[in-house]
């Protein structure tokens, strides 16, 4: 997943009951089995194909050209653009981190910016390990030591999630202009969503809570202040563009046009990105994005050079997320020694409400 991509599927709170010591049934534990098993068999027989699909597509291509082009560009050109690249992902799972430190203090109280950032942060590492509820269950493990009911959780989840797709949705009309032309009105499109959002804010529960009826789940029992629910659509906005910039980079390293690319790459990715969001049969959306973006970035330059700013992309987006997180959990755990006084066992739970106000979670 990117770094503004909401965290895998909506869980089932119940597996987050079974891992805090209730027991379950021995034949539900047998259906979860095959159940899991289909789900990997499905996503290995998906992954092949879109492997296939992106050969056939790759095949009879002139790689001459990524030659060519490679050694047209300045030398440490390729280094430097990948830098920027890893930078501009970091910053936008900071900004990711930060939409979801304000949702999660809007939803429960006493929450600090250092416990949100830790639930974020490990959430991070976790949806690397199979299984598509994991990450949550160990979310919700960290939020019951900060006195975070699951359901408060589970609200968080679905409200982030909610703004995270009308975001990358509308960040990802910005290709219109280079697919379909009429850059105006395009503009005013994308426009129209997030001017209404900041308006009218509490459209955003409502639509959270046809969501939660289509899921068959049961629909948040917070109420999020306007403010907060603005501050998140912004920080998510944000969060679209920086990772759009990150697949720029990377183009303008393989011989993109630097100005006729900006609004692809910023919009493609965040499409690509969303759609990963629904293909819950591949882990992080891989292969789907991946196909997006090579359709995409065809029209701006050739496809075998497509083909790599893809591949590329994934890789830049995995190792920026896991170094971030890894730093983010380090500074996380030195705040936490930092400020805990000698001898109080709140050290355990870092997020709850510390006397130091320069940690505390904005309201």
């Amino acid at each position: 997943m990117s770094a503004t991509e909401p965290q895998g599927q909506e869980p089932d709170l119940s597996d987050a009951d079974d891992l805090g010591g209730r027991r379950s049934d021995p034949d539900d534990r047998g259906g979860q089995r095959s159940r899991g098993w289909f789900h990997r068999s499905v996503t290995a027989v998906f992954l092949v194909v879109t492997l296939g699909a992106i050969a056939i597509m790759l095949r009879g291509q002139d790689w001459s050209v990524l030659g060519t082009t490679l050694r047209s560009q300045r030398p440490g050109l390729l280094a430097l653009m990948v830098g920027l690249a890893l930078l501009a992902n970091a910053a936008a799972l900071l900004a990711a981190m930060l939409a979801w430190r304000s949702m999660l203090s809007g939803v429960s109280d006493g929450v600090t910016a250092v416990g949100a950032a830790r639930i974020f942060f490990v959430g991070q590492f976790a949806k690397y390990v199979p299984g598509k509820v994991f990450g949550f269950i160990v979310s919700i493990r960290i939020g019951k030591t900060m006195g975070v009911p699951a359901t408060r959780m589970a609200s968080a989840w679905l409200l982030t999630l909610v703004i995270g797709l009308l975001t990358g949705a509308t960040v990802g009309l910005a290709v219109g202009p280079e697919v379909l032309g009429g850059s105006v009105i395009w503009f005013a499109l994308a426009a129209v969503p997030i001017v209404v959002t900041l308006v009218r804010p509490q459209l955003i529960s409502q639509a959270a809570v046809v969501v939660a009826r289509l899921r068959r789940r049961p629909p948040p029992e917070a109420t999020v202040p306007g403010r907060v629910i603005r501050r998140v659509v912004v920080t998510q906005l944000v969060s679209w563009l920086a990772g759009g910039v990150q697949l720029w980079f990377l183009a303008i390293a393989m011989g993109a046009p630097p100005a006729g690319s900006f609004l692809l790459c910023v919009g493609v990715f965040s499409l690509g990105a969303v759609a990963g969001v629904f293909a819950v049969f591949t882990p992080d959306g891989l292969g789907v994005r991946e196909v997006i973006l090579l359709g995409a970035l065809s029209l701006v330059m050739p496809i075998p050079a497509a083909g790599v700013v893809a591949l590329l992309s994934r890789l830049v987006v995995v190792v920026s997320e896991l170094v971030t997180a890894g730093i983010g959990l380090l500074v996380v755990e030195f705040l936490r020694r930092r400020h805990a006084r000698p001898g109080d066992s709140s050290a355990t739970h870092v997020g709850r409400q510390s006397p130091v106000p320069v940690v505390s979670a904005p309201r």
